[in-house]
């Protein structure tokens, strides 16, 4: 009966919106004729009628309170039938657990009302540009994660920021030194510090996530973990795409051997600069087999790196061929200091809004704006892998 009631109530909703509407159309039409009483009349129609729309919304989130309070009641009845084996729980119990439903923070409750109501419900709902900001404990669920997946716009200088363009100053690294000065004399100037300004102007990157009524219909189904799980796929691909061509971007380098790699440790990149290395996986494949001339592989275990692994005492990341390449088979590599080198501007992390679709009917548009841009050009080096071929001398007679 509840589930009825629930389907019940949003049909209402559905239905006094379009009446609401219809009246707010035919009062603006008598007004434009000049028949201001009929207008006025309407005009009264139309504040009743609103009245009615949120009665109906309210009720409507009672009910879904309610049915959130019976789910919880029917888990502590099926919790109290196993008392006899304390090592018994409920399937349903161990579901929502993993969803994380018992634990979820009010602002997170009020974005499922916006989304079941499709954007009818805004109370406690934080808005941007009428678009629904999802809360951070959505974004950031683990659900479905996977813990070896690599998020390259984590490892550069992050800065978040309130408008849509602007610039970043990045400090160079000092070259200058203090002198030895007398006692009482003057002070020497020393060089003034050189700032090169980043110019960023942020991106807004959209996709649509269909929603049947269906699933807005069944109480059961946690609308913030589908919205949770598909943010966590399509954002980090999208934003590894993004530093992906910033990285690619950098000066080029062609390395065949160990000794090739030593020199970009060792000698071109400054010593000022960390070394970090994020690797496609064809060319961690090639580092995977490299020796040095006593015969030792050059990558070496580190349990704190992503991959396991340490070039020349630095981690190593790894991501698909087609992430920091183009296609696959692409071994290349980036090597340098990732926090200098990039620069991730975070405006909005994620926001939702519902959007009318000729052939679907409602949609669920989902929004990151963001921009990247290289930040310092001597922080690294984008390097490609050309293993060399080996020749085997024809046998003498």
């Amino acid at each position: 009966m509840l589930k009825e009631k629930l389907i019940e109530t949003r049909s209402l909703i559905a239905t006094k919106r379009d009446e609401v509407n219809a009246k707010i159309d035919e009062a603006q039409a008598k007004a434009d004729e000049g028949n201001l009483d009929e207008a006025k009349n309407l005009k009264d129609q139309v504040q009743a009628l609103q009245k009615e729309l949120t009665d109906l919304t309210a009720k409507l989130a009672d009910l879904e309170e309610i049915a959130g309070l019976a789910k919880e009641e029917t888990v502590k009845e099926e919790q109290k039938s196993n008392d006899g084996n304390g090592e018994q729980r409920s399937m349903k119990q161990e579901t929502r657990d993993l969803l994380g439903e018992d634990k979820r923070s009010e602002e997170v409750r009020n974005f499922e009302k916006y989304l079941r109501s499709k954007g009818q419900y805004r109370d406690g709902v934080a808005m941007v540009d009428a678009e629904a900001v999802i809360p951070i404990d959505v974004i950031t669920k683990p659900q479905q994660e996977p813990e070896d997946v690599v998020d390259l716009a984590a490892m550069i200088n992050n800065i978040n920021v309130k408008t849509g363009s602007g610039t970043y100053p990045v400090l160079a690294n000092a070259d200058t030194e203090l002198i030895p000065v007398a006692e009482l004399e003057k002070n020497p100037q020393l060089a003034k510090p050189k700032f090169t300004k980043v110019s960023w102007e942020v991106e807004t990157y959209r996709g649509y996530l269909p929603i049947s009524q269906e699933a807005l219909d069944d109480a059961g189904v946690d609308l913030s973990a589908i919205v949770a799980n598909y943010l966590q796929q399509i954002k980090r691909n999208t934003k590894n795409a993004r530093v992906a061509n910033v990285l690619r971007s950098f000066a080029k380098k062609t390395v065949s051997s160990t000794d090739d790699i030593k020199q970009i440790f060792n000698v071109d990149l400054k010593q000022a600069y960390n070394r970090d290395v994020v690797s496609s996986a064809s060319a961690f494949q090639w580092l995977d087999t490299l020796k040095d001339k006593n015969g030792q592989y050059l990558l070496q275990q580190n349990i704190s790196a992503s991959s396991g692994k340490s070039l020349l005492s630095s981690k190593v990341s790894v991501v698909d061929d087609k992430v920091l390449g183009t296609k696959a088979g692409d071994a290349v590599m980036f090597i340098g200091d990732l926090k200098r080198a990039g620069l991730f501007v975070n405006r909005i992390d994620a926001t939702a809004k519902w959007v009318d679709n000729d052939i679907y009917g409602q949609l669920l548009q989902i929004a990151v704006r963001f921009d990247v841009q290289q930040a310092d050009p001597k922080a690294g080096y984008f390097v490609t892998v050309t293993p060399q071929v080996e020749t085997t001398e024809p046998a003498t007679a």
